[in-house]
């Protein structure tokens, strides 16, 4: 008997260290920066269009790629006007680049476009508040995307073309 009851006491003791072990590992809502870190809101606003023909191109992947982890990169697609806007908040010690990505992840049409908003490019939109706050900062990227030659591989390698070897 003595031994059924610390088994069963057992095996609760280690389902219940099981359950809060995982509870605390995984991020059910978006972790908030801790006190004594400076923060600020980022917007970042523009468009997507087609280098030719200035046509807006819609369903494109646009994305922030973040300075310190990739699991905080954020993407979004454009609208039917090209458009796009990207809010996220950062940890900012200081005045640092944004850098902006876009791929046609779908279709493969387009070339794929970095721009690197500078910090001294960023407007500040909302105000600095005594604590870590920095403020809300806007910023521009407009994208010109150049279209791929020809067919594109679904794997993003341009086949070659091939010559006939003379003397065969």
């Amino acid at each position: 008997m003595k031994k059924f009851v610390l088994r069963t006491y057992g095996k609760i003791i280690a389902w219940v260290l099981t359950a809060l072990g995982l509870y605390t590992s995984c991020d059910i809502i978006e972790p908030r920066v801790e006190y004594g870190s400076p923060s600020a809101d980022f917007v970042v606003k523009g468009n997507v269009s087609d280098m030719q023909n200035l046509q807006p191109i819609e369903d494109m992947a646009v994305i922030r790629k973040s300075r310190t982890a990739p699991h905080w990169n954020d993407t979004v697609r454009t609208d039917a006007n090209g458009n796009y806007e990207l809010e996220f908040t950062e940890v900012a010690f200081g005045a640092e680049d944004i850098w902006v990505y876009t791929s046609d992840i779908d279709k493969g049409e387009y070339r794929s476009d970095t721009i690197q908003i500078k910090a001294s490019e960023l407007r500040q939109i909302g105000k600095r508040r005594k604590n870590w706050y920095n403020g809300k900062f806007e910023g521009k990227a407009d994208f010109k995307l150049v279209r791929h030659p020809g067919p594109m591989p679904m794997y993003g390698v341009i086949p070659a073309k091939y010559k006939e070897i003379e003397g065969e």
